[in-house]
Order: structure tokens, then C-alpha cells, then sequence
């Protein structure tokens, strides 16, 4: 299994959200995801790791924002419509 680390893109694999794009922002006290649109930075929802699937693929923008401290609700959800973007290329 893919390491769960702050900042990595994960797919829901088990819930009623299940399917739904998300990105770790909180892995010490649990792990803590947000898309940005539903579950925003203020209110992120917690997930079991046995639940998440983590995908292959980084923002190094959204990485940068994390680490200054700067990120918003908007480069979450403009990460997760690149990332969409990305897989229908393929």
C-alpha cells in the first residue's frame, strides 16, 4: 500500500461517498480529507485508511501551498478538476 502523506490525492473506496477525489490534509490525529466543495478546509471529514485509496499522482503547485500555509478551498477543488483532466487524457 501507497504511503498516506499530506498533500496525496485518495479515492473513497467504502461509504456513501464512495468514488469521490480527495486530498489528505491531516495524517497525525487520523486521517482527515477535503475536496474543497463539500468537506472544506473548515470542515474536513475523517476517514479510516482502510477506506482510502491512494492514487498516483502529485500537484507540486498544491504541495507548495500546503507547506507556506496558503491553501484555499479554490486550489483544492482547481487540483482535483486537473487531476480529472489528467485521467480522461489517458
Amino acid at each position: 500500500m501507497t504511503d498516506i502523506r499530506k498533500g496525496s490525492f485518495c479515492k473513497s473506496a467504502a461509504g456513501h461517498d464512495k468514488g469521490t477525489i480527495y486530498i489528505v490534509m491531516e495524517t497525525e490525529k487520523g486521517i482527515a480529507v477535503c475536496d474543497g466543495k463539500f468537506k472544506t478546509l473548515n470542515n474536513m471529514k475523517k476517514k479510516n485508511a482502510k477506506h482510502l485509496k491512494v492514487l498516483n499522482y502529485t500537484d507540486p503547485v498544491l504541495e507548495e501551498k500546503i507547506a507556506a500555509g496558503k491553501l484555499q478551498n479554490e486550489d483544492i477543488k482547481y487540483s482535483i478538476k486537473q487531476y480529472l483532466t489528467h485521467i480522461d487524457k489517458k
